[in-house]
């Protein structure tokens, strides 16, 4: 049997699911595809487990006021039978029930302990009622059973095929025992009292069960929905967040500054709005990078001011537009000052500067934390922006240097 530990949690239905899904709720049996049957098998035995322990007490008050009555007021002479085939043997099925719920350790045998109950209560009833046939207690004893099977279908809510085994299986123990006890069995007498009771109630459990199937079925569906929403939300405000973001930053950085006020504007706007705490921007210069601003380096970062065009700034740059991190920071490499000493960061992030086909410069960000997607995502988004405006500051001070060597 399935235990009851296993996750409760609704699955997560892929796009094949759901169409499957779709087809199957449309029909009267609703099957479902794949693992989705076994999950809902899981669901309808947890289902049963939780409905017994509800409705222990319940079952346990309707049995006293059946059995205890007959047993006080009866004066039949075979009541020590009825009792032993009609009483004790809900008893002992009740007992079961109440151990299965309530012992911990039985929680993965849960559903297969209702179900010996069911059986037992039910071989016990119709034991009774063939035994003690053309009585007034065999008439209890048949009344019992059709209690026990209308208890098996509606109440505990086992799957249906599940609980018609467990019913089956008790009708053949009966037989079984009646035969070698020699009993006069009657068919009429026992299809009235068990064989059309069982179709009956059989029926209704599977209509219950196609019932919960569609149920169930219908809040996958709606669980898929949802998520689907949520989904489209969350993208709607990322990217209502990305523009806002990008419109700042180009506020930010608007005015027509100098390269390094502009690297400098730029590279304490991503410090403020990540969880980096440590960056430096290069721009190209020729076959160096110069460093035009940084914000929280040790005194070795610091000296990084001309360097050439390689190691991990050059590897950047060469990968092309858009972001890049690595995560195995080269010892000494942009190290972070903090109160206990310099720390190693957990990971660094490039964005490259680049307009069109030309390369303009690296902005590098240490964190101690990853980037997450939506972190680099953001970011990427401010490069081609900066990129704009980095080439018109280029162009002006190019323009002013030659405007004052032709002056001059």
């Amino acid at each position: 049997m399935t235990s009851s530990t296993t996750s409760k949690s609704a699955p997560v239905l892929d796009a094949r699911q759901e169409r499957d899904l779709k087809q199957a709720v449309q029909t009267l049996w609703v099957r479902f595809p794949g693992s989705l049957e076994d999950r809902y098998r899981d669901y309808a035995e947890r289902r049963a487990a939780k409905l017994i322990q509800r409705s222990l007490y319940i079952l346990i008050s309707l049995f006293l006021i059946v059995s205890v009555p007959v047993s006080l007021l009866s004066d039949e002479h075979n009541r020590d039978l009825w009792m032993a085939y009609g009483v004790y043997p809900i008893a002992i099925s009740l007992a079961l029930l109440f151990v299965a719920v309530k012992v911990k350790a039985l929680e993965r045998w849960v559903t297969t302990l209702i179900g010996l109950a069911l059986m037992t209560s039910l071989a016990g009833t119709l034991l009774g009622a063939l035994h003690l046939a053309d009585t007034f207690l065999g008439q209890v004893a048949a009344f019992e059973t059709i209690y026990v099977l209308i208890i098996g279908f509606s109440i505990l809510r086992l799957p249906p095929t599940r609980t018609l085994f467990w019913c089956l299986g008790s009708l053949v123990v009966a037989l079984a025992a009646a035969l070698l006890q020699r009993w006069d069995v009657d068919p009429v007498s026992l299809m009235l009292f068990y064989g059309f009771p069982l179709v009956v109630c059989a029926l209704n459990g599977y209509m219950l069960d196609a019932s919960a199937r569609g149920s169930y079925a219908n809040n996958l569906l709606l669980g898929r929905e949802s998520a689907r929403l949520r989904q489209w939300r969350d993208n709607a405000d990322r990217e209502a967040l990305r523009q806002r973001t990008l419109n700042e930053f180009m506020a930010h950085i608007a005015g027509n500054p100098r390269v390094e006020v502009l690297m400098e504007q730029a590279l304490t706007f991503m410090l403020d709005r990540t969880h980096a705490i440590a960056g430096a921007a290069y721009r190209l210069d020729g076959d160096r990078f110069r460093q035009e601003a940084a914000r929280g380096l040790n005194q070795q970062a610091l000296e990084r001011d001309d360097v050439p065009v390689e190691g991990l700034l050059g590897g950047a740059l060469e990968r092309g537009p858009g972001v890049t991190v690595r995560h195995n920071v080269p010892a000494g490499y942009l190290d972070l000052e903090t109160a206990h000493g310099a720390v190693r960061p957990g990971e660094l992030l490039f964005l490259p500067i680049w307009q069109g086909d030309q390369a303009l410069g690296v902005i590098e960000l240490a964190a101690l934390e990853p980037f997450d997607d939506h972190t680099r995502t953001l970011l990427e988004s401010l490069g081609s922006p900066l990129a704009y405006a980095l080439m018109a500051a280029v162009g002006r001070e190019d323009y002013i240097r030659r405007h004052r060597q032709e002056a001059g």
